[in-house]
């Protein structure tokens, strides 16, 4: 396989990519880290940070604009900006990987109960029972299987209900 080549392919993998931890907040839009690619060993977790869970962020985030900034600043850092133009800014010197991911998940990530709820809520709206305008299904007919519609296909004579009531079936 071309794609696992490298020096860490796991990190490539469906699997890796799901156990991502930080589920940031819908009110977040935008997420900006700083890191640089040679650090002094103080700065060490912004780039590890990156390197093991910048997939895994972009991954569980996909409507969430996330950017790097390769030897930007002096210390590493991450702002957030979120949906009312407020900043959140993050000062990830001295910080491990492990503390950079906590920090994240704690201050601008979704609780676990939050997570619960929206799951929930996409499983009661994913009742595939109903059918109709506000559903996922229009009709019955849409299910592989079923009788198509009379709008899709012409029934038969002897499906309908005029030559039924007009013949006497014994």
């Amino acid at each position: 396989m071309p794609f696992m080549r490298g020096a860490m392919p796991l990190r490539r993998t469906l699997f890796y990519l799901e156990q991502g931890k930080v589920i940031l907040r819908d009110d977040v839009s935008v997420l900006c880290i700083g890191y640089h690619r040679n650090p002094r060993p103080e700065q060490r977790g912004a780039t590890d940070f990156v390197y093991w869970n910048w997939a895994q962020l972009q991954h569980k985030n996909p409507h969430i604009q996330l950017i790097k900034k390769q030897d930007f600043v002096i210390t590493p850092f991450a702002m957030a900006i979120l949906k009312d133009n407020r900043e959140v800014l993050f000062d990830f010197e001295g910080k491990s990987r492990g503390e950079i991911e906590e920090n994240l998940q704690t201050t601008l990530g979704k609780t676990s109960l939050v997570r619960r709820r929206e799951f929930l809520e996409r499983m009661q709206d994913h009742n595939p029972a109903e059918f109709g305008v506000n559903c996922s299904r229009q009709c019955l007919c849409e299910i592989q299987g079923q009788q198509p519609c009379t709008s899709l296909l012409i029934a038969p004579s002897y499906l309908k209900g005029k030559w039924r009531w007009n013949h006497n079936l014994l």
